[in-house]
């Protein structure tokens, strides 16, 4: 019988997403609650010269705090909700992770100040890093990795329905899908071009580093000591030095199939 991926996962593991109204509304709920984050943002940013610093920290804490639940509670869920584990674990966990981390990143575009680099060089190497978060991701597809059933968390709640992915581009890092958002941050904050820009993009990257630290011992505890081998062997962000060209030639080739996909 074949695995079930993707969407058609999602819809058999939450039940609203078998309606396109009720999928509606929480898409809609979803980006008016990232839109309104991202109103607070302009509001509170334009009280102070250092409020975006403020209002970033607060918002990291609050993803750090729903990651911490994203990270450990997926057993927890599960013996408590049995089948419908997933379903109270997408609302309370997945879905405001989602919201709150990627308005952290995107936080970058409302910020203004003087330019540090010269216009051309600021939008080459913003395209350029907006560009490798892209092939982060068609490498993660590549390898395996099903950006809904890995990438939403629902094999943590049902590890046995998936797979462990670490072929091709974990073998180089451990948390690519991390390092994309990094990238992206990096790259919204390279075409605003300022320097308080690229301090919140940082700022932005620290719920998803702790995230990682989590998942690390998460991940520890379900599958032992080959794990902490492969923690001990594979940076989680970035690769080694010695490994860096090596890195960057394969994020720019067509890389390999992975025998797990």
């Amino acid at each position: 019988m074949s695995q079930v991926k993707g969407f058609n996962l999602l819809k058999e593991k939450v039940p609203e997403f078998r309606s396109h109204f009720k999928m509606g509304v929480i898409f809609t709920i979803a980006i008016l609650v990232f839109l309104g984050i991202m109103l607070f943002f302009w509001w509170f940013d334009s009280l102070v010269w250092y409020g975006a610093i403020i209002s970033q920290l607060v918002f990291c804490v609050i993803t750090i705090i729903f990651f911490y639940g994203f990270a450990t509670k997926a057993g927890t869920y599960r013996k408590k909700y049995g089948d419908q584990a997933y379903r109270y674990f997408f609302f309370y966990y997945v879905v405001p992770v989602l919201i709150t981390g990627n308005a952290g990143i995107f936080h970058t575009l409302l910020i203004a100040g003087p330019a540090l680099l010269p216009l051309w060089v600021a939008i080459a190497l913003g395209i350029f890093f907006v560009l490798l978060r892209f092939l982060l991701e068609r490498h993660l597809r590549t390898a395996g990795f099903d950006e809904i059933a890995h990438g939403l968390g629902i094999y943590m709640v049902f590890p046995e329905e998936g797979i462990s992915v670490h072929s091709d581009i974990y073998s180089y890092i451990r948390h690519p899908m991390y390092t994309g958002d990094f990238f992206l941050a990096l790259g919204l904050a390279f075409f605003k071009n300022t320097l308080l820009g690229f301090c919140i993009a940082l700022l932005a990257f620290l719920p998803f580093l702790i995230g990682a630290k989590l998942e690390d011992r998460e991940l520890l505890k379900r599958f032992g000591e080959p794990h902490r081998q492969y923690i001990q062997t594979t940076p989680a962000f970035f690769p080694h030095l010695r490994k860096a060209g090596k890195f960057f030639r394969f994020l720019f080739s067509k890389g390999k199939k992975s025998e797990n996909a």
